[in-house]
């Protein structure tokens, strides 16, 4: 009896002992390279990191993304294309034995920007004279942030004992007050003094309206392989 009793002690501790080791391995800090691709706020593209030791790793990664949207600001409806080119990198600084790390860095965002087109959204009266949208003519320019932005996370990651990583990363980008440039006016908007204070107005408007984000939501997932 005390015998099977000592063999199954052996046995339950054998048992723990290697489903600890399991999960060790599986928690174990992982250094070297590793290569994936991120997906999220910023865009989607490739992503490569060394991780130096368990506490530190250098992180860089190349995003793309294309979005089209329709808006109405004041009386006018404006067709926006928003297009992401950015690419950057961060310092990596990870709390020991766990997956969580805070990252702090730079991307470049000097071809991240909006171009959009505006028109009247119906007929106006200008003294005596009414004009219909397309009599009025276009506004039409881009928004642009300033080329290069500081960027600051906090995020987990976790590597399997296969090599496959998987990631999250949330916080902010801060890229300044956007600005309206190279604005181009048609028609009597171009031309009539009368419809150019109307020009104007619109201009103001959309450098009020991008003003306020000078903060962008930064939120990327990524997937990869460790070497």
């Amino acid at each position: 009896m005390r015998m099977r009793l000592s063999m199954s002690v052996g046995a339950v501790t054998l048992a723990l002992l290697g489903a600890s080791q399991g999960q060790a391995q599986l928690l174990r800090p992982s250094t070297g390279i590793t290569l994936g691709v991120t997906g999220g706020t910023l865009g989607i593209g490739p992503e490569v990191s060394y991780r130096m030791n368990p506490v530190f790793a250098l992180r860089g990664s190349a995003t793309f993304f294309g979005l089209s949207h329709n808006d109405g600001i004041g009386a006018y409806d404006y067709r926006g294309k928003l297009r992401l080119r950015n690419y950057g990198a961060v310092v990596d600084l990870y709390v020991p034995l766990t997956g969580v790390r805070a990252s702090v860095g730079a991307r470049v965002t000097d071809n991240n920007r909006i171009r959009f087109v505006g028109q009247a959204s119906g007929n106006e009266t200008f003294g005596t004279v009414t004009l219909t949208p397309e009599q009025q003519g276009t506004l039409s320019g881009e928004i642009r942030t300033r080329s290069v932005s500081p960027i600051a996370t906090i995020g987990y990651t976790r590597s399997s004992i296969t090599g496959l990583t998987f990631g999250i990363d949330a916080g902010a980008m801060s890229h300044g007050a956007p600005k309206v440039r190279n604005l181009v006016a048609t028609g009597r908007l171009a031309s009539d003094p009368l419809v150019q204070a109307r020009r104007r107005e619109q201009e103001q408007r959309l450098r009020d309206e991008v003003d306020g984000y000078k903060v962008y939501p930064v939120l990327q997932l990524s997937i990869g392989y460790r070497f």
